[in-house]
């Protein structure tokens, strides 16, 4: 006979495996939607990230349709995508290129900062005639102001647009959007603030309690300030301190490497800032993308980027899918005259209001047309922005088919943009005839002399960077002595480095060196290997010089690549992989060693004594 202790314990273990199941049921329904309607999407040439959102409509639909007999646990596998979603600001966070703006786009963030303003300011007033409230109105003019990241640099790679006039000013809006975004969520309590007292006070325009919510937005704003403060300058040092214990461990084979460890730790940091910034009242996506850029200041930004692409590939999935989840098709259908007339409202404005914006700031008619159709969509963070605008407190700002409406619009607008692309430049060449605005040379250009139109030269090989450049991986004996030999003779060059120390060290001397492993596509290509005239892999790793001369020919199949090899068997390998020539460390050392042995002998039996070495 069981005892009623344990017929309770055993109905608790089973109802707990029956959820767990469920859930991953629900996890791989979703992902082995996502990976079919992706594939079609690209079949057809078509963007991933809608095919990953109607992916998520479509297991909406299969739910709601089983869900008088099955549960697949769409509930579980929602909570997996907020974790998702954090880790996912913290590697957009992370990968954000603030240097450029600190060396020549500042310019071109005030553009950003302009434009996305303007935009979000007509969307608002443009959300409120389709029928919203003015706080719901001004959340999802915020949120359909930030255009996509992603998109837009998939097709300025593909188009190889990147280092164009026009790329350089699309990615310098995209960044100023994608920080004004972050603004835009620590706005969100302040709006559900004013959104709950319309709700409570007769009349849509009842005015919120500014002093109540005043004072908690700015407790929040001084303990934001506080976090960024203290992890501006502790996190590089924890980071040190953890690479430093990471590369003695692994010279001691522990198991354990430094950059896995700074990769755990940083993780670690990325969830435990978004815990504390939903402490404080705001979002924890705010805090992990806050941590990502934070992180981004380090020496060890390029490793973690690289270390973290396939996951957030997967985020990315996870995602947009579990977005596509907030569709309810059967509701949204009744909208479908509003979306549509929404999506054309919505990518009209932004378009004539990034190209009045970029005109009026003193450039040209035809850059300005195209940096407005690329920019003219919404984006990732829009549905970020949606999201919290869901699930703020005391009440949501926006929820149930009018966020599945505006979900709808944002994927619509996604699968549109690309087609528009192909019309960017015969538009351009069509406003040649429209002069810059009369003010322009009274208040000067907002754009710097760098971002003016390229000359002939530069747009047949926009990758043009350095006349020569030489990427040497690992910083050793040999690495020194190569490196010392290219600064003889003025040849510019980027050291790849693991060992924490020496990378600190051989950058206050002022060498250019990343933190990184060679064999990660993200930090050669930091490092210029798409440029580079020579890769020389120097480190002591006949498994990791393969990979990584593999990893350097993908990205260049003209850079002329040389590294080191123990045996001979292994520069066969190397040269397999792709690799232009081959050292071999034991082929030198019996060259070296026949040599040396032969003048000491010379040198104390005499010349004549001694029979002279072949040539080899």
């Amino acid at each position: 006979m069981i005892s009623p202790g344990l017929a309770i314990l055993a109905e608790q273990a089973s109802s707990a495996h029956s959820e767990h199941g469920n859930t991953a049921v629900g996890l791989v329904v979703i992902l082995v939607t996502a990976a079919v309607v992706a594939t079609l999407f690209r079949r057809f040439r078509l963007q991933i990230i809608p095919g990953y959102i109607i992916a998520g409509a479509l297991v909406s639909v299969l739910a709601a349709a089983l869900r008088t007999r099955y549960d697949i646990g769409l509930g579980e596998v929602e909570n997996i995508s907020q974790f998702a979603t954090v880790l996912l600001m913290f590697t957009i966070g992370l990968q954000l290129e603030l240097d450029s703006l600190r060396r020549s786009m500042i310019s071109v963030f005030g553009l950003g900062v302009v434009a996305t303003t303007a935009c979000a300011l007509f969307l608002w007033v443009a959300a409120m005639g389709f029928g919203l409230s003015p706080p719901v109105a001004l959340a999802v003019g915020m949120a359909m102001s930030i255009s996509s990241t992603a998109v837009l640099l998939r097709v300025l790679q593909e188009r190889r647009e990147l280092h164009q006039t026009h790329g350089r000013l699309c990615v310098g809006v995209s960044i100023a959007q994608d920080l004004m975004a972050i603004l835009m969520l620590g706005l969100m309590p302040a709006i559900a603030a004013w959104h709950a007292s319309n709700t409570q006070v007769a009349g849509p325009m009842a005015a919120p309690d500014f002093t109540k919510t005043g004072i908690t937005v700015l407790v929040g704003i001084a303990g934001m300030t506080l976090l960024l403060m203290i992890g501006r300058y502790a996190l590089p040092a924890v980071l040190e301190f953890v690479a430093d214990v990471g590369a003695r461990g692994s010279s001691g084979k522990s198991g354990f490497g430094s950059k896995e460890l700074v990769l755990v730790s940083s993780a670690a940091i990325a969830l435990a800032a978004a815990v504390t910034t939903s402490v404080l009242g705001f979002s924890p996506e705010l805090g992990a993308f806050l941590a990502g850029l934070l992180l981004a200041f380090t020496p060890y930004r390029t490793q973690l980027a690289g270390q973290l692409e396939p996951l957030r590939d997967l985020l990315m999935a996870i995602f947009f899918t579990t977005v596509g989840l907030g569709i309810h098709v059967h509701e949204v259908g009744a909208y479908l005259g509003p979306i549509a007339a929404g999506v054309i409202v919505l990518m009209a404005i932004k378009v004539f209001v990034i190209w009045a914006s970029v005109w009026a700031l003193g450039s040209s008619a035809p850059l300005g047309i195209i940096t407005a159709i690329y920019l003219g969509n919404a984006g990732e963070f829009s549905l970020v922005l949606l999201a919290a605008a869901s699930q703020t407190s005391p009440a949501p700002i926006l929820s149930g088919p009018p966020l599945g409406a505006m979900i709808a619009v944002i994927v619509l607008s996604l699968i549109l943009s690309p087609f528009l692309f192909a019309w960017a430049h015969p538009l351009a060449a069509k406003m040649q005839r429209i002069g810059p605005p009369p003010w322009s040379k009274r208040l000067g250009t907002l754009l710097k002399p760098d971002t003016h139109e390229g000359s002939a030269a530069e747009k047949d090989a926009p990758d043009a960077i350095h006349a020569r450049h030489v990427i040497i991986a690992g910083f050793g004996p040999v690495g020194r002595s190569l490196a010392a030999r290219l600064d003889v003779q003025k040849v510019s060059y980027t050291v790849i480095e693991l060992n924490p120390e020496t990378v600190r060290r051989q950058r206050r001397l002022g060498r250019s060196i990343l933190y990184g492993d060679v064999t990660n596509p993200e930090v050669l290509e930091a490092a210029g290997a798409r440029i580079a005239d020579a890769v020389v892999i120097t480190i002591p790793d006949d498994e990791a010089t393969l990979r990584a001369i593999a990893t350097a020919r993908g990205l260049s199949p003209s850079t002329f690549i040389a590294c080191r090899t123990g045996y001979l068997s292994g520069a066969f390998r190397a040269y397999e992989a792709g690799a232009d020539h081959a050292v071999v460390e034991e082929v030198v050392t019996a060259d070296a060693m026949e040599k040396q042995i032969f003048e000491k002998l010379q040198s104390r039996r005499g010349p004549d004594l001694v029979p002279q070495p072949q040539a080899s």
